[in-house]
């Protein structure tokens, strides 16, 4: 799953207590997404640089994801820049580049690159069942945990029969247009999709229940903090108090 590519590592970032990672995430997350200074967003995506040299997490696979993310960052370039009124920095007929469009646009994309690179170093580097656990843990309720994993543990499983009944189509030499064949098609397809979730869902609850399961997972070991994990909240809290003072 696409949650996990990054969490069979051997770093000090992959042994890190998974509540550690959860308590530090969230306001890193929360100033990324709310501040409106670009010297904070630059603090806090320098931060998720240091921790991917820190979870030796450079790769080809990384450079994707963050393709992936950047994007959608184009749109935000081919839009804000012309759109948004302001000081003129270049303009050519009827078009129009303004200062604060600009700047709009490059806090965004700054933004949406912590985040992306945040999500990964500290939460990407963590098994799921792990994720679960340290909720658990933090206070979150049971049935909210037990959501999140069973949305993790088959969304891959839906998306496969997606895949599989596409491929269906296909060989039946299904051509998208824009008739009504088409629609019908794709309605008929999206209520067969449903429909084997809901049934899927059927046989996992009633298999679930054979196993004794009665809406919560018992927690049969419990996480240990070391020092390597208090210095790094240590660290982790001077980094954002930082932040925040830019």
């Amino acid at each position: 799953m696409q949650l996990e590519l990054f969490s069979g590592g051997k770093s000090l970032l992959h042994h890190l207590d998974a509540r550690i990672k959860i308590l530090i995430y969230l306001p890193f997350i929360l100033l990324s997404a709310l501040t409106n200074h670009t010297p904070q967003t630059l603090a806090t995506l320098a931060t998720g640089v240091v921790l991917l040299s820190i979870g030796q997490l450079w790769s080809r696979l990384l450079l994707q994801r963050l393709a992936a993310v950047n994007t959608f960052m184009l749109f935000v370039w081919a839009t804000l820049p012309f759109s948004l009124a302001g000081t003129t920095l270049f303009e050519t007929g009827p078009f129009s580049i303004s200062r604060e469009g600009v700047d709009l646009a490059m806090l965004i994309t700054l933004k949406a690159n912590a985040i992306a690179i945040l999500t990964i170093t500290l939460l990407g580097t963590t098994p799921v069942i792990a994720l679960s656990h340290a909720m658990l843990h933090l206070g979150v309720p049971s049935k909210l945990v037990t959501m999140f994993y069973f949305l993790y543990r088959y969304t891959g499983v839906i998306l496969s029969e997606f895949e599989r009944m596409k491929r269906m189509l296909q060989s039946r030499g299904f051509s998208p247009s824009t008739g009504m064949h088409t629609l019908k098609t794709y309605a008929y397809f999206t209520g067969m999709l449903f429909i084997k979730s809901y049934e899927r869902a059927e046989r996992v609850y009633q298999a679930l229940l054979l196993r004794g399961f009665t809406g919560t997972f018992p927690l049969l070991t419990h996480f240990t903090l070391t020092p390597k994990d208090i210095l790094f909240a240590a660290a982790a809290a001077i980094s954002i108090v930082i932040c925040i003072k830019l």
